[in-house]
């Protein structure tokens, strides 16, 4: 019976450029994974992806600050609560007090509806009747 050989033996070094195949003029970057069994290998091609940047303004921390500071002042016009830049509706979320398992979306305009989540998404509970 022959012993295995070692895999890492016959690729070449992490990140080292290679030629693209097939006639490609192109070259890729080639990348070995750590896998958990040393006859498993996975080899990434391409480039690495560019990690999204959130401004320090935009991060939950920093919108809660600016929430509280808006929510402490009294009078505080409904407007400036549901205000989005984007220009996409915002809504604010509630347990409903009489059933539990249901949820209460708000608009600006302060019409509530009844729902649930459902797959991470606001559904409507259809009226009986």
């Amino acid at each position: 019976m022959s012993t295995p050989q070692n895999a890492s033996s016959t690729l070449p070094a992490k990140g080292r450029k290679v030629a693209a195949a097939r006639g490609m003029v192109a070259a890729a970057s080639e990348r070995r994974v750590v896998t958990p069994r040393a006859d498993l290998l996975v080899i990434k091609i391409g480039e690495r992806y560019r990690k999204e940047t959130v401004s320090p303004k935009e991060k939950a921390s920093a919108v809660l600050a600016r929430l509280g500071k808006v929510m402490s002042k009294p009078g505080v016009d409904r407007s400036r609560v549901f205000r989005s830049i984007s220009d996409k509706p915002v809504y604010a979320y509630s347990i409903d007090p009489k059933d539990t398992s249901k949820i209460v979306r708000e608009d600006a305009a302060g019409r509530k509806i009844v729902g649930r989540v459902v797959n991470g998404k606001f559904r409507v509970i259809a009226k009986a009747g």
